[in-house]
């Protein structure tokens, strides 16, 4: 084992418990697992968190933060494209992050440090969906008939209900009926004088 600063242990160990998050889940966090992941002993991981609760919180934003962060369009898409994907992507890679949501959801019932995290990630999801809208208005793209801030929640609202729906494998509700009822409100909401 080579001789890491605090700063770079921690950080390994970030990132490893991201890697366990994302193939096995955040219940699997457990310290053991994770310290076998970065390959250390489970007395480092407490030494660099507080709690396993904090290590997994931290992790649940680090990955989160990359998925909003994600290249998911063509650098010459549409506002109506960019916002899109920022809420309802098709791009297949990021099921384990969407997976990985959808079980903060739950557990933020009974952990409240993953339901500050689930919170911090939603807000954080919010500000980028408000900042395309804006931009797309500023372009000329969008109409705005309320504030986007507004209109960012609808829309995020819309695509949690829908993605509550998806998971119950309705035969309503596959990938076609999800993209169509988005697209629907993004209408609704930003096309119309």
């Amino acid at each position: 084992m080579s001789y890491l600063s605090k700063e770079e242990r921690r950080e390994a160990i970030l990132q490893a418990a991201m890697r366990v998050a994302l193939t096995e889940g955040l219940t699997a966090m457990t310290v053991r697992r994770i310290a076998a992941e970065a390959q250390i002993a489970a007395g480092q991981v407490h030494h660099h968190f507080a709690s396993a609760g904090e290590l997994k919180s931290q992790a649940f934003i680090r990955l989160i933060r990359a998925l909003l962060d994600a290249d998911i369009v063509a650098e010459n898409a549409s506002w109506r494209e960019r916002l899109h994907a920022m809420l309802g992507s098709d791009d297949g890679s990021f099921e384990p992050y969407v997976r990985l949501w959808r079980e903060a959801q739950l557990l933020a019932t009974r952990d409240a440090e993953i339901k500050s995290a689930y919170v911090l990630t939603m807000e954080m999801w919010h500000q980028e969906t408000v900042a395309i809208i804006h931009a797309g208005a500023a372009a000329g793209a969008f109409t705005l008939n309320d504030r986007a801030e507004n209109i960012a929640w609808r829309l995020i609202g819309l695509v949690c209900g829908l993605d509550g729906m998806y998971v119950l494998n309705m035969a309503e509700m596959n990938d076609a009926a999800f993209h169509k009822h988005l697209e629907t409100l993004i209408t609704l909401e930003l096309f119309n004088p």
